[in-house]
């Protein structure tokens, strides 16, 4: 009797601490928790997996403004500051519920973001009066294009001001001692109006690591890419009247190329000018060229001067989709950055299953042997490097051909067998030497000298292997290992 009754109040003092345990389990709407409730901790499958959604909507409402870490980003410029990662965006939001005046989020480790707000309340005086002064009904609807860079102590932001609805907009430029602020108005830098043959939108500096002389890049579709020098003590142009020269376009005017950002990297001792090509809710597409110099002549892939009419190779992103997720469009506009010798591609990215959720990507930038940057098909994570051998490569993959701009770039299934071949795709082989894998697809008529490393697979939630590289024609081809 005695230990059936001990038995049952036993049961009953675990039942009582189940309730007190599931008590602490509600969601974060939920009333506030007793301080003397036990809360278990979740079970996390990989401690380095993100675990955010790429699907926003519940967040999309102004309030929820606090979780648009990696959310709501479009045209972004990113900088380092102490224990920081900083990046400015233009004004956008899925359900149009932000403000107007370039939103900024900071990171300490390029993949937990949080969102700071916007730098400015509105349009700055300076651009505004301008914008008034050209169209009295101006509304301040959005802040475009930001780009932060730090010269001495001085961290100096520019920005795009467009006009609603015509070819009017202007360049202007703001300073603080910190990258996020107070922040001190400094006017504008460029403008247009309507009948002008260039936009004032899109700003991004290059310093030559040479002469230390300061260029600006800017443009979107009209005539094309331009760069214009600049005071480095002010930040504006040198000659006020100057326009500057041009360094990238398309077949013609009015075709889609904007977007433009230049980065040097000092093992190649080139200027690389990245461009964005075709629409940006889907068509989204960034390509290459490189130069001696900052302000060009930047040649592509196969020699071409991007000056010149026509398009131009390598393409390094595109609209592209792996197995067991819906894939992502609209993936351009980027920032480049080097941190200390490591590369990073930053961009959004617009889910495939509705173009309007605006996704951060940072991608790790590699270098080829022929010196040209692709990037890795999946979003950075910091996975541990560990030793690749031959035998990791031996399995089944998802490869991308990415070739393809007005639909997505879709991921095959191949296997790569221990003796060398490739099944999937006839006539084909692979090897590895020294963390680089060489595909060699249809009796060689598409060779892939790829980089290989660790990744997290975003579509999978797991750890995997994958490869980026490009193929003798300037074709960049994307792998991920799925299955030994």
């Amino acid at each position: 009797m005695f230990k059936t009754s001990l038995i049952a109040l036993t049961l009953l003092m675990l039942f009582l601490l189940q309730l007190t345990v599931t008590s602490g389990c509600k969601k974060k709407s939920d009333d506030p928790k007793p301080l003397d409730t036990i809360v278990i901790p979740p079970v996390i499958a990989d401690s380095i997996n993100p675990g955010y959604s790429d699907d926003y909507a519940q967040y999309a409402d102004l309030a929820y403004s606090g979780y648009w870490g990696p959310y709501n980003l479009h045209d972004p410029s990113i900088i380092k500051y102490q224990n920081y990662y900083y990046i400015y965006s233009t004004d956008v939001s899925y359900g149009n519920t932000g403000k107007c005046g370039i939103m900024f989020r900071k990171s300490k480790d390029l993949v937990n973001w949080k969102f700071v707000g916007w730098v400015f309340n509105g349009v700055p005086p300076k651009a505004l009066a301008f914008m008034k002064a050209n169209q009295p009904s101006y509304q301040q609807l959005s802040i475009w294009a930001p780009y932060i860079i730090k010269v001495g102590d001085q961290f100096r932001l520019y920005y795009s001001v467009p006009g609603n609805d015509i070819h009017l907009a202007c360049i202007a430029l703001a300073t603080s001692l910190y990258p996020d602020g107070p922040w001190t108005d400094e006017g504008i830098v460029l403008t247009c109006i309507p009948g002008d043959p260039y936009n004032a939108i899109d700003p991004s500096v290059t310093i030559d690591a040479v002469t230390g002389k300061h260029w600006m890049t800017y443009g979107s579709y009209d005539d094309g890419i331009f760069t214009v020098e600049l005071d480095p003590a002010t930040g504006k142009r040198t000659n006020g009247s100057d326009l500057g020269k041009k360094i990238a376009m398309r077949s013609q005017r009015h075709d889609a190329i904007e977007g433009s950002e230049i980065l040097y990297n000092p093992e190649q001792k080139m200027y690389y000018l990245f461009v964005s090509y075709d629409w940006l809710e889907d068509n989204y597409n960034v390509r290459v060229g490189r130069s001696t110099h900052p302000d060009g002549p930047f040649l592509d892939f196969n020699g071409n001067d991007m000056a010149a009419p026509g398009d131009n190779l390598p393409m390094i992103t595109a609209q592209y989709q792996f197995n067991n997720h819906s894939g992502w469009q609209g993936f351009g506009h980027c920032a480049v950055y080097n941190d200390a010798g490591n590369y990073y591609y930053v961009s959004q990215a617009r889910l495939g299953s509705n173009k309007h959720f605006m996704d951060l990507h940072i991608h790790r930038m590699i270098w080829t042997p022929s010196g040209w940057p692709v990037i890795s098909p999946e979003r950075y994570v910091n996975v541990p490097q560990t030793t690749i051998t031959s035998d990791s490569i031996v399995g089944k993959w998802e490869h991308i051909d990415l070739v393809k701009t007005t639909s997505k770039n879709q991921s095959i299934t191949i296997e790569l067998l221990s003796n060398g071949t490739i099944l999937g795709v006839d006539a084909s082989s692979w090897s590895f030497t020294n963390g680089w894998l060489t595909l060699k697809f249809r009796n060689e008529e598409t060779v892939y000298t790829t980089k290989v490393f660790r990744e997290w697979d975003w579509e999978n939630k797991r750890q995997t292997i994958v490869y980026t590289g490009n193929s003798a024609i300037g074709q960049s081809g994307w792998g991920k290992k799925i299955k030994n």
